[in-house]
C-alpha cells in the first residue's frame, strides 16, 4: 500500500473517522494497517504502518499512553486510530495534545464499522488505484514509443515529451545549466541540490516527488531529466517509464548533435571557409560549395552578424572546453536565437547568425551568449577559464563575411590591448578605440590628465570616491542605477556625486560628446594601468 494519511481519510468507511489531532502529519505515507493489541506493539511496528486500537492497552494510564505515542512516532508510525465506546468514551486531552505536538495523526474511528471493514476498503482502493495507474503508464509507454518513432521530432522535443508524460519536467545540461523547464515549474529552484547523483533518484518535492533521471548515450553525458509527480511515493512501472523517456531524450540529443557535427561535412566547411578568409576562394564559390554539402551559410535575407568564440587561456582552444561550447552552440535548443552555423576554426568558433535587415542583433547576441554560458564565465572570473565572444557589425551581403571575421579579430585584439574584461564585446562599441589603438602612450597619459585634472589634483578627490563613481558611471553606459549597484550605494548618492563631478569637470553628462570623451579617457586609463604607466 502506498497512500498518504490524507488520501486514506477520503476512502469510505475510514472517511467517517474524525481527525482529532496531528493534522499537520496527514502527508505521512501509509504503507500498511495493523491492529494494536499488545503493550509492546511499538517494538514491532514498521515505518509507514497505521495502527487501529480499542485503547485496551492504554486505558489504565494516560502517562503510559503518551510514552507509547512518542515511541510509535520514533518508529515512523503513520497514525493511530482509536475506536471509542468500549474502553474510552473520549480520547483524553493529554493524548490529543501530545499527538498534535508530534504531528502524529490521531483518529476517532466510527463505532459501527469493524477494523476489517476499514482495512479491506483501504486495500481495495489501493488496488484499484494501482490498476488505473498501470493502465495510464501503459498508455504513456505507447505514446512514448510513437514519439520515439516520429521522423520529425526536432521541434519542441522537450515540451512534446512533457505532454507524453503528462507531468511537468525540466531538463538540466551536464554543467547544471537549464535547457528546458515546464511553465508551471518556472518559479521553483530546479537546480537545488546540484550536482545530482548520476543514478535515477527520487526526492521529495512539495507534496509530491521529483525524479532525477540521468540522460546518457554511450559515453556522452547530456545532463538530467527531472520529472515532477503529485504522488509522495514511487511506482515501479512509472519509474521504468521515466527511464525509457530519458533514453529517448538521450537518443534525440545524441542524434541531433551528430547530425550537426558530421565530421566530414564539418571538416570540409572549415576548409572552404578558411580558403575564403585567406582570399584563396571567391564568395560565389564559397556559397556554391557549402550548399553542395547541404549547408546554407547565409539565409535568404542575406543579413547576418558574426561571433568569434574563444577560450582565453593558452592551451584550451583545442581542448575539452571549446568542444563543449561548440556542442552547446550546435544542438542545444535554448541556444537557437536565430538560424545559425558554427564552424570551429584555428582562432576559435566562428558563428554566423542570421538577423532581420532592420534589426542589429549585437546587443541581443551579447546578452544572450553571456546568459547562456554564465556558469562557465563565472569560472573564468574566479581564476579559471571560460568563453568570450567577439561580435562583428551587422552585414548585408555574403561577400562581407571576410570583413565581419576581421572585425571579430580586431575586437579581440583591442580588448586585449586595453585590458577589457567584458565577456561579450561588439566591434561597434569599440570602433573609437580601433581608431585610437595606435596612439602613443605618452599622448594617452597627457589626454587623460588634461580631461580629469580637477579630480586628479590633491584637493579635488583625495579619497578617489568621485573618480571611482565616475568610472562606474561610464562603465555602465551612464545608468545611475547600475552604477549604484556596482558601488553598493544608493542611487541618490551616485546622483549627488555625479552633479559634483559635472561641476568640477565642466561637463554635461547628457551630451553624447562628453560621454564619448570620458569613455575614451577611461579606456586609455585601463590600458595605461595595465602597462604600469598610470596609477
Amino acid at each position: 500500500m502506498q497512500l498518504t494519511v490524507k488520501e486514506a481519510l477520503s476512502i469510505y468507511p475510514l472517511s467517517e473517522a474524525k481527525l482529532v489531532a496531528g493534522a499537520e502529519g496527514t502527508m505521512r505515507t501509509l504503507k500498511s494497517v495493523n491492529v494494536m493489541d499488545a503493550p509492546d506493539i511499538a517494538d514491532w511496528i514498521k515505518s509507514g504502518e497505521m495502527l487501529f486500537t480499542t485503547a485496551f492497552v492504554m486505558k489504565d494510564s494516560e502517562d503510559d499512553a503518551v510514552k507509547l505515542l512518542r515511541r510509535l512516532n520514533e518508529r515512523g508510525c503513520a497514525g493511530l486510530g482509536v475506536k471509542l465506546g468500549r474502553f474510552w468514551q473520549n480520547i483524553p486531552a493529554q493524548i490529543i495534545e501530545e499527538a498534535d505536538a508530534l504531528q502524529l495523526p490521531l483518529l476517532e474511528l466510527p463505532f459501527q464499522f469493524t477494523f476489517s471493514d476499514q482495512m479491506n476498503a483501504l486495500f481495495k482502493a489501493e488496488y484499484e488505484r494501482n490498476t488505473r495507474t498501470l493502465e495510464t503508464v501503459v498508455n504513456k509507454q505507447k505514446r512514448l514509443m510513437q514519439f520515439a518513432l516520429e521522423q520529425d521530432q526536432k521541434n519542441d522535443v522537450f515540451s512534446k515529451l512533457a505532454a507524453v508524460l503528462n507531468y511537468p519536467i525540466a531538463v538540466i545540461g551536464s554543467r547544471g545549466h537549464m535547457l528546458y523547464v515546464s511553465e508551471e515549474m518556472r518559479d521553483t529552484n530546479i537546480q537545488q541540490g546540484w550536482p545530482f547523483k548520476n543514478v535515477m533518484h527520487r526526492v521529495k518535492w512539495d507534496h509530491g516527488s521529483c525524479y532525477r533521471v540521468p540522460v546518457m548515450q554511450k559515453d556522452e553525458d547530456y545532463g538530467f531529466l527531472l520529472i515532477y509527480t503529485d504522488g509522495a511515493y514511487g511506482l515501479k512501472a512509472e519509474e521504468e517509464l521515466f527511464q525509457q523517456a530519458s533514453e529517448v531524450l538521450a537518443f534525440y540529443m545524441d542524434m541531433t548533435y551528430r547530425e550537426h557535427i558530421n565530421p566530414t561535412v564539418q571538416d570540409e566547411i572549415r576548409v572552404i571557409v578558411k580558403q575564403y578568409l585567406d582570399r584563396k576562394l571567391g564568395c560565389e564559390e564559397l556559397i556554391r560549395r557549402s550548399e553542395g554539402l547541404g549547408v546554407q551559410l547565409f539565409q535568404d535575407s542575406g543579413t547576418y552578424q558574426c561571433v568569434l568564440t574563444t577560450i582565453e587561456s593558452e592551451g584550451y582552444t583545442e581542448g575539452k572546453l571549446i568542444k563543449q561550447v561548440h556542442r552547446e552552440l550546435q544542438y542545444n535548443p535554448m541556444m537557437q536565437l536565430t538560424a545559425s552555423h558554427h564552424i570551429q576554426m584555428d582562432e576559435g568558433i566562428l558563428s554566423i547568425y542570421a538577423c532581420p535587415a532592420d534589426k542589429d542583433y549585437g546587443e541581443e547576441l551579447s546578452r544572450f551568449l553571456t546568459s547562456r554560458f554564465e556558469d562557465l564565465i563565472g569560472g573564468r572570473k574566479t581564476g579559471g577559464v571560460g568563453p568570450r565572444f567577439w561580435i562583428s557589425k551587422m552585414k548585408h551581403e555574403p561577400k562581407s563575411l571576410r570583413e565581419a571575421f576581421q572585425e571579430c579579430l580586431d575586437t579581440r585584439a583591442i580588448a586585449s590591448r586595453f585590458g577589457m574584461k567584458d565577456t561579450a564585446l561588439q566591434f561597434e562599441m569599440l570602433e573609437f578605440a580601433y581608431v585610437f589603438q595606435h596612439v602613443p602612450e605618452s599622448i594617452m597619459e597627457t589626454y587623460c590628465n588634461k580631461v580629469l585634472e580637477p579630480l586628479l589634483v590633491k584637493d579635488g578627490d583625495p579619497t578617489q570616491v568621485l573618480m571611482n563613481t565616475l568610472e562606474a558611471f561610464i562603465e555602465n553606459d551612464g545608468l545611475i542605477n547600475e552604477a549604484a549597484k556596482q558601488l553598493f550605494v544608493h542611487r541618490n548618492t551616485v546622483t549627488y556625486r555625479m552633479d559634483k563631478i559635472s561641476s568640477l569637470l565642466q561637463m554635461d553628462f547628457k551630451k553624447s560628446n562628453d560621454l564619448l570623451k570620458l569613455k575614451l579617457v577611461f579606456t586609455f586609463r585601463k590600458f595605461l594601468q595595465d602597462q604600469g604607466v598610470h596609477k
